[in-house]
């Protein structure tokens, strides 16, 4: 019996759901022992086993209810998935991740002669602070911390000299937004920070198209957000 309860406990061990398991048989288990066993404990002490004995169930019910809506994804060992369903498990995807295959014909960009190439420190933070921005977005981060990360975007797209531009425009839009929401849901997020990913790409298509006709592409590179701002 001992044996087979230990190759038991280890079979459940492999997973949450079978360590919530044994974790649960364990603790009425032993409060069943000490209930039908212990003839010493007091009165009052019995009554309070014997209350935990009903409860137990019934917190746990609830609690296992709310693992399973929230949370189910959570509830399975790494071998349940395959190595791609694990990678995105681990690593999780938002809108920001859903780019297009596109030909350079079909990206939507800024004409190159309104970046001032000399303001390359402006550029390099334009490229940081949107990507930062959006990362916090996506980190589920603080609302001010957004805000800031949009106004720092604009004032150095003013510097590249793209502050008359649709960019602009689109960074006050997102501004707007999110200072009249009051609560910033996971959805709402992941919708602000795939619209700064299609600014991010068309920022990077001006910036090569300005300073570097003669752009090599890397193998994987061509994956521009099939969404068109304006």
């Amino acid at each position: 019996m001992t044996n087979q309860f230990k190759r038991t406990a280890v079979q459940l061990s492999q997973g949450p759901l079978g360590i919530i398991a044994l974790f649960i048989v364990l603790i009425d288990g032993f409060a069943s022992l000490v209930l039908g066993f212990a003839t010493d404990i007091g009165e009052s002490n019995r009554s309070i086993l014997v209350w935990f004995l009903v409860s137990f169930p019934v917190i746990v019910f609830f609690v296992f209810a709310w693992l399973l809506s929230c949370h189910h994804a959570k509830l399975y060992p790494p071998s349940a998935y395959t190595d791609a369903e694990l990678a995105k498990l681990v690593y999780g995807n938002s809108g920001f991740d859903k780019q297009k295959l596109q030909t350079h014909s079909q990206q939507v960009s800024v004409s190159s002669s309104h970046l001032k190439t000399s303001a390359t420190g402006n550029i390099y933070w334009l490229g940081h602070d949107l990507m930062w921005t959006a990362d916090t977005l996506l980190r589920n981060g603080p609302k001010e911390n957004v805000l800031t990360g949009l106004a720092q975007a604009r004032h150095h797209l003013e510097h590249v000299g793209l502050g008359e531009t649709f960019f602009k425009h689109e960074i006050n839009n997102l501004q707007e937004l999110i200072k009249q929401s009051e609560e910033l849901s996971p959805s709402f997020r992941d919708a602000c920070a795939s619209q700064l990913g299609v600014i991010i790409d068309r920022v990077g298509i001006t910036a090569e198209e300005a300073t570097q006709p003669s752009f090599q592409e890397p193998p994987y590179w061509k994956r521009v957000r099939s969404q068109k701002l304006g």
